[in-house]
């Protein structure tokens, strides 16, 4: 069975990134920073498809961004900040020549260190881009352009980062309307349901073996993932193996029958028309797409 790499914080710099200057020297922090307006020529866009192995902020302060979070394109804006969880599938797809701002990398047990599990799910649950105000968007600036100092010192004090973006994350969080509500069950519900998926699509299925996990029904889970997201825990544990598929695509090596049986789909036929559906194209017709944007 062939590993899907997950791409983590120094992945990043080193495959995303074109030559730089000694300035951008790899870091081996927990934390990482990087400014739009300095970086933003040196990323090839746009990035493939890739599951990360780390939580990412994106704050924007002029221009913008469009990045793919799963199966969604977000457009970041000025004075906006996208989240994206460790474990989603992405691909950072445009930067205006005139963007600035920060993009933030941190693992798990970072974060976990930093927020309470309701701070967490306030964060990453909305799933959509958040406005900042103007005054907001302001005030964290400096404090990330102090982040990034410390960060690219000589001798960066872990204990005076984790600070700075605790401080940055809980005044986004009591700024933000969108992510000032409290966290119902429903909510809570549906973000552990969907770092299961993350973790077990590739064998597991069934709404039984999630619903199981989180110790409710089926029809309590289908509520709950229904009312929050819009669609039901079939369809979202299909988008995550559509999703992986087209990570797994793009080894030009393998068959679509090899990947399909690999995501534990008995036909592949099955398969394809579950990727049509999912994409509106067929795995053939992805594979094509993806060879064209690799000889741009």
């Amino acid at each position: 069975m062939t590993k899907i790499k997950r791409i983590t914080p120094t992945d990043f710099r080193g495959q995303y990134m074109s030559e730089m200057s000694m300035d951008f020297a790899i870091l081996k922090t927990p934390v990482q920073i990087h400014d739009i307006a300095r970086t933003s020529g040196f990323i090839k866009v746009p990035t493939p498809l890739h599951r990360q192995d780390f939580n990412s902020i994106i704050h924007i302060t002029r221009g913008n961004a469009k990045q793919q979070v799963d199966a969604d394109l977000m457009s970041v804006k000025e004075d906006e900040i996208l989240f994206i969880r460790q474990g989603n599938v992405t691909s950072l797809k445009e930067v205006s020549p005139d963007a600035s701002g920060h993009i933030i990398l941190f693992e798990d047990q970072t974060i976990n260190q930093l927020l309470s599990k309701q701070e967490l799910i306030r964060l990453f649950s909305a799933n959509t881009v958040i406005h900042l105000s103007r005054t907001t968007s302001e005030w964290l600036t400096p404090l990330f352009e102090l982040l990034s100092i410390e960060i690219y010192s000589e001798n960066p004090n872990l204990g005076i980062c984790y600070s700075l973006l605790q401080a940055g994350l809980q005044k986004i969080l009591t700024s933000s309307k969108e992510l000032n509500k409290g966290v119902n069950r429903s909510t809570e519900i549906t973000f552990n349901f969907k770092e299961l998926v993350y973790k077990h699509h590739r064998a597991q299925k069934t709404i039984v073996f999630y619903a199981s996990k989180l110790s409710v029904s089926e029809n309590y889970l289908h509520r709950c993932i229904k009312e929050t997201t819009g669609i039901s825990p079939k369809e979202w544990i299909n988008k995550a193996s559509i999703l992986q598929s087209q990570l797994l695509l793009q080894d030009l090596t393998r068959s679509v029958s090899e990947i399909a049986f690999e995501l534990n789909y008995g036909d592949p036929s099955y398969f394809g028309r579950l990727f049509k559906k999912v994409t509106g194209i067929t795995p053939s017709e992805y594979r094509i797409a993806f060879m064209q944007d690799l000889s741009e």
